[in-house]
């Protein structure tokens, strides 16, 4: 569509035939030969090209409104792309923090449970250790009490 609309414009401008008769009115009117027809000739022309240049000016201005337009949408997608993508990262990073404080509990709930186990083996084994000594010294009286016995009834059995 703009250049259906320029193209008039363009088309003017390359056609050299127009350019070369106003070039030849201007020099006729510079020289001081302005006839009636003269006249009218250069200021059809003049009206023609200022409304020309109108046209050109208004369709510039309304190329730079549409650009700076467009620019002003690409710099708002661009923002609102970046904000999005900045939300995401801080939400991922939120994530990421809150994976690897559970990692590290998790770690250290670990160690603890295993320094746990470790040290009640260790009690249990010194305890078990404790009752079975226990138990051994307490079936030795038992024995040596029996020996005695035996030695004092001279080897016979009570009935």
């Amino acid at each position: 569509m703009a250049s259906t609309l320029l193209s008039p414009v363009v088309d003017y401008y390359n056609d050299e035939e127009d350019l070369d008769s106003v070039d030849d009115d201007d020099e006729r009117s510079f020289r001081g030969r302005d006839s009636e027809e003269d006249t009218e000739d250069a200021s059809e022309t003049d009206l023609a090209k200022h409304d020309e240049d109108d046209y050109v000016e208004i369709k510039e201005q309304m190329y730079q409104d549409k650009l700076a337009s467009l620019k002003r949408q690409l710099q708002q997608l661009q923002e609102g792309t970046l904000q999005e993508y900045q939300k995401r990262m801080k939400k991922l990073d939120q994530q990421y923090k809150e994976r690897l404080r559970n990692t590290e509990q998790v770690e250290r709930n670990y160690i603890k449970e295993k320094k746990a186990a470790v040290k009640e083996f260790d009690d249990k084994k010194v305890e078990l250790k404790e009752n079975l000594i226990a138990e051994l010294e307490e079936k030795k009286k038992m024995i040596e009490s029996e020996k005695l016995t035996m030695e004092l009834t001279g080897g016979r059995r009570q009935k």
